[in-house]
């Protein structure tokens, strides 16, 4: 089951997709970019950026003077009630505080199980971890950074290719890789990476 989170981020609206079937939650001031776009099953927050409490759906108000993060409250309200896949919207740019908290809930939720991607204006974001197989064109890059550290990291057809690599999140070498023609293939054999595709199409 597909869980589809809007934060009060930078949001595109030409990149913004949501299946019927996809529970859609509104994470306090990413209310305003979807209410008029699809059905809103939840609206969990503080909604101090929102500035009022959405009528007609279903909402979860926390107190402000808390130690998460309203983006976290939502990830862990649908995670409990079984979602396992995350789309997330309107978590990436804006305040850089909150781009790195975000990417942190999905580094947290990406370790519990969960499948989770990040879909800026220009590129996208995954907590990744095991083999995974990319697409792109020659005029796109992308860049793999470690959370904590992750090893056994390998990167076949890609401009600069890595072989049994350790990467630390003090050193970055996995930034701004090339596409090659055909697939490149990521594998992470132990710990966890965040994969960034720029120039996203």
């Amino acid at each position: 089951m597909k869980c589809v989170l809007v934060g009060n981020g930078e949001f595109c609206r030409e990149r913004f997709c949501v299946d019927e079937q996809d529970f859609v939650v509104a994470v306090d001031g990413g209310y305003k970019f979807v209410k008029d776009l699809c059905r809103v099953d939840l609206a969990v927050g503080d909604f101090d950026s929102l500035g009022y409490v959405p009528e007609g759906i279903a909402a979860l108000r926390h107190n402000p003077i808390k130690d998460y993060t309203d983006m976290y409250l939502a990830f862990e309200e649908a995670f409990g009630r079984g979602y396992g896949e995350f789309v997330v919207y309107g978590a990436l740019g804006g305040r850089l505080d909150h781009t790195l908290a975000n990417l942190q809930c999905a580094y947290d939720f990406a370790k519990k199980g969960a499948k989770v991607k990040l879909i800026g204006c220009d590129c996208v974001a995954e907590a990744i971890t095991g083999k995974k197989t990319v697409c792109g064109t020659k005029e796109q890059t992308f860049s793999l950074f470690a959370f904590d550290s992750a090893s056994g990291v390998n990167i076949k057809n890609g401009k600069y290719p890595l072989k049994d690599a350790v990467l630390t999140n003090a050193f970055p070498i996995g930034v701004s890789n090339e596409f090659l023609d055909g697939d490149c293939e990521i594998e992470i054999k132990c710990g966890y990476a965040l994969l960034i595709i720029n120039n996203f199409i």
